[in-house]
């Protein structure tokens, strides 16, 4: 029996850092997320920030731009924080759940 030191939770992931590279002609420019209506997961982005960070406190990961872009992906992790994680954690995973079969609620204006 082999004892480890416990595992330090992992940072969030936020999706892309706003980047511009240039090398010769040549420009690369990484740039925020799409608007959500445009994404096949139509979630709020800082929902799923704050589902990828409170997946990293429990030593999980979860990152933002997979799940706002693949939504296999975001299922699975979705469905992984409703099995296994905190109460907090485990009602996020809900409403994204719903979010992934029938799409993000409309708030009233």
């Amino acid at each position: 029996m082999s004892s480890t030191a416990p595992r330090s939770p992992r940072p969030a992931s936020t999706g892309p850092t706003p980047l511009l590279v240039q090398h010769a002609s040549a420009v690369l420019v990484i740039g925020p997320l799409l608007p959500r209506q445009e994404r096949p997961l139509q979630a709020d982005a800082t929902a799923l920030e704050r589902f990828a960070a409170l997946m990293a406190e429990q030593g999980w990961t979860a990152h933002v731009s997979a799940m706002a872009f693949d939504r296999i992906y975001a299922r699975e992790r979705f469905a992984w924080a409703h099995r296994r994680g905190n109460a907090e954690l485990k009602a996020l995973a809900e409403e994204l759940l719903i979010c992934h079969r029938r799409g993000w609620p409309q708030r009233p204006r």
